[in-house]
């Protein structure tokens, strides 16, 4: 179950920073002084396969995994992981764990992080829908073709 870490660091007194964690997730939340939220970060997989997905009301969303540091053409041993972009967000597991695990979680926070994560899938799915027919201009229209008349 996802729980509300108490002592957070507050950095810029304009926003309130919030953290819930479990085994499987992190999740970061940014409120503005009136309580609206600007920002998310979900972190999951976050002992095997850390990736996140990140929304916030300026930037919208995107996905990031992590890299460790641990190869590249530099060596990079030993360097800070830091969050990269990455591919595909795993829905049909976080989701659904996502909706467990915030169970307890305060309602608001808990509707607003599976709203927008749903928000994001219906984006996604338009974009891969795509336009059924490609977009000509009046030039470019094909003319109807002569139609067979039917017999008499």
């Amino acid at each position: 179950m996802l729980r509300e870490v108490l002592i957070v660091e507050q950095a810029n007194p304009s926003l309130r920073r919030r953290w819930f964690e479990s085994d499987y997730f992190d999740l970061f939340i940014w409120q503005d002084l009136g309580g609206a939220f600007v920002r998310f970060q979900l972190c999951y997989d976050v002992e095997l396969n850390e990736r996140a997905l990140v929304w916030s009301d300026r930037d919208g969303f995107y996905h990031d995994g992590v890299d460790h540091g641990d190869g590249g053409p530099e060596g990079g041993r030993g360097q800070v992981p830091i969050l990269v972009r990455d591919g595909k967000f795993d829905s049909g597991t976080v989701v659904p764990r996502f909706e467990r695990e915030a169970a307890q979680m305060p309602a608001d926070v808990r509707d607003f992080v599976i709203a927008k994560m749903r928000d994001h899938l219906i984006e996604l799915h338009r974009q891969k829908m795509g336009r059924k027919r490609v977009r000509r201009e009046r030039w470019q229209q094909r003319k109807p073709r002569f139609k067979l008349s039917p017999k008499n």
